[in-house]
């Protein structure tokens, strides 16, 4: 039962990629912007309206990114081509929500279908403290965004400036966090699972 879960996830995720991000769906802006409107609905019902919002702050940095470098190629017409914009819009689009619905599909696997995978203990354990820690990172984000936002040395340049470090020190921040977790989750499911060994023995 594990396995034919694990197996439809799969063969959904590859489906929307191969259709919306790689495939016959990726140039169609009108498309594009209901699978967006879509996936944000199913995330606010999956998860919270509180939760959408703070996964948008996240993708934010990227998606302007993309907008300012795609709106630079569009008017300086690089090699040749005057479809910078329309492709770029796509890009904002598109980014967050693979990223959304990849998160709404890895949400549905559970730590149970984990431990019943026919793979090694070692194996198991490095998915479960994946899962683990990317999930609490989640969680933590907000707090992290809470903090820098009271932090009176990102507040005293401009307001684009100010935003573009507050998001960089985020990123890095969240990084380092997931960073420590992994190491310490990892090592204490160990732990346990040499315990639970030896005692079982």
């Amino acid at each position: 039962m594990t396995m034919v879960k694990l197996g439809t996830v799969l063969v959904l995720i590859c489906s929307f990629f191969w259709l919306f991000v790689f495939g016959p769906f990726y140039d169609n802006i009108a498309i594009q912007l209901a699978v967006f409107v879509f996936v944000m609905a199913w995330h606010i019902i999956r998860f919270s309206f509180r939760e959408t919002i703070s996964l948008l702050k996240f993708c934010f940095p990227f998606v302007l990114s993309l907008f300012i470098f795609g709106l630079i190629f569009h008017f300086t017409r690089l090699f040749g081509r005057v479809d910078w914009l329309q492709d770029t819009l796509i890009k904002c689009l598109v980014f967050p929500s693979s990223l959304i619905f990849l998160k709404i599909m890895l949400a549905t696997i559970t730590y149970l279908d984990i431990l019943n995978l026919p793979i090694s203990m070692k194996k198991r354990i490095g998915l479960i403290t994946m899962k683990s820690a990317f999930q609490k990172g989640e969680k933590i984000l907000r707090r992290f965004s809470w903090y820098l936002n009271t932090y009176s040395g990102l507040q005293s340049t401009g307001r684009i400036r100010s935003e573009l470090r507050k998001y960089a020190c985020l990123i890095i921040a969240l990084y380092l966090y997931l960073y420590e977790e992994i190491e310490n989750s990892n090592r204490l499911l160990k732990n346990r699972y040499q315990h639970l060994y030896e005692v079982n023995k």
